[in-house]
């Protein structure tokens, strides 16, 4: 009896294991991948193996257009492993988006058992390379005894790059705290905690990360479009801005996922109490002699301190205001778009004259930020002009485009610079 219930086990076994898929690859999404024409680009797919043998090669198709491409290379991805592929692409002959799918149809030259075996993904052809503004956005708080360290990671950041990065320090849990902003707080793992572009990995805020992350972004990241923006008071009341935006892809879609998000920050915050207090776990602790030294030198509640790039205020942080950017863009055409923020019942700021509006370009696909621009706010203007006192004639002087191009006296309505200064006809 003993010796039946072994075999029956053995059976049992072997057919569970026969049932197992052995020949399973399942490969992800690749999303949106940026090339120069007459360039190629070599797009990272990677592929995880699901089955119960180890994978040595893999067959997959490539359909790009309507055009089919079957393609066999070798790999080693053990068992419940996860490896990459390098798919070289061509750049199209014209600036626009190539929607491709790729489909692991074999493993080690049989079938592929995988239930999830095709994904999707783009292939974008640009003409140029727009400037790139990163997004830092720093997660502290008063109370928070080791945020001294993005404390300083986001001023020495400022210091190195000026213009060329947009700061936010948001607060939570204190005085300074912007609820418009506490929709990104599940981004982290703790505090300080910090996010550059809204990407999905977050990074402990300390000076030399910070630096790190925004020179990557400048250096090797590719953006769908350049962005530019003017910001005037509505009123000499200052209670809402006219944020107006000129967006410019370098690739044509008719079916454009992207959105502007808009934030307000304000440096020189202070104030007296404990509520203004920061806590400082740096302060005599000798890792942080060098690094930190204020910090360190300073007491373990620091008092005094004035707070730059402050979150004040957002509208759409997280995925843009709908209609800002229409769903069908074309490669070199500005897409302009007026917002009118609101700041009237805002009781955080203390300011006004030091806010900062930062506009954010959003991929509403991928949920990052395509790009970035950062602009203080023109004093209000009855003549509707931003920047200049009275009405010019279109024929007096040259007159530019935000881009720096000179245009003639034809141009239509819209944001152009006249004599140094920004004019709105």
């Amino acid at each position: 009896m003993k010796r039946i219930l072994l075999i029956l086990s053995a059976i049992m076994m072997a057919v569970c294991s026969f049932a197992e898929e052995q020949y399973s690859a399942t490969p992800a999404s690749f999303g949106n991948n940026f090339v120069l024409m007459g360039r190629n680009v070599k797009v990272p797919l990677a592929v995880t193996n699901t089955g119960t043998q180890t994978i040595r090669s893999l067959t997959y198709t490539i359909v790009r257009d309507g055009v089919e491409q079957i393609k066999t290379t070798s790999v080693s991805i053990a068992v419940g492993s996860t490896g990459s592929l390098n798919i070289s692409f061509k750049a199209d002959t014209e600036a626009r988006k190539s929607p491709c799918t790729i489909t692991i149809t074999k493993v080690n030259a049989k079938a592929n058992e995988s239930a999830e075996k095709t994904v999707s993904g783009n292939i974008i052809t640009i003409t140029e390379k727009p400037v790139v503004v990163p997004v830092v956005e720093e997660f502290t708080g008063t109370w928070c005894g080791w945020c001294p360290v993005g404390f300083d990671g986001v001023e020495n950041a400022h210091k190195t790059f000026g213009e060329k990065a947009a700061l936010i320090a948001i607060h939570c849990g204190d005085v300074m705290e912007s609820k418009d902003f506490q929709v990104l707080g599940n981004r982290i793992d703790g505090y300080p905690g910090a996010i550059i572009d809204l990407l999905q990995e977050d990074f402990y805020p300390a000076t030399d990360e910070v630096k790190k992350k925004i020179n990557q972004q400048l250096q090797n990241k590719i953006a769908a479009a350049s962005i530019q923006a003017v910001a005037s008071w509505t009123s000499s009341a200052r209670k809402c801005i006219d944020i107006t935006t000129k967006t410019k892809f370098v690739y044509s879609d008719d079916d454009a996922d992207y959105a502007i998000a808009y934030a307000l920050t304000e440096d020189g915050m202070h104030g007296t109490g404990s509520d203004w207090a920061q806590s400082n776990y740096l302060s005599n602790n000798a890792n942080y002699a060098s690094s930190n030294p204020f910090w360190y030198k300073s007491p373990s509640t620091v008092t005094g301190v004035t707070f730059n790039h402050v979150g004040v205020a957002a509208w759409g942080i997280e995925t843009g205001i709908d209609g800002s950017v229409p769903s069908s863009v074309v490669a070199g055409e500005d897409q302009e778009y007026t917002y009118r923020a609101n700041i009237s019942n805002n009781k955080l700021i203390q300011d006004k004259a030091n806010l900062k509006v930062i506009v954010m370009l959003i991929d509403r696909y991928t949920g990052t930020i395509v790009n970035a621009a950062q602009t203080p706010i023109e004093d209000y203007n009855p003549t509707g002009l931003i920047g200049v006192e009275n009405t010019p004639s279109r024929n007096e002087g040259e007159v530019y485009d935000l881009s720096g191009r000179r245009v003639d006296s034809k141009i239509g309505k819209g944001l152009y610079i006249v004599g140094g200064k920004k004019v709105l006809f």
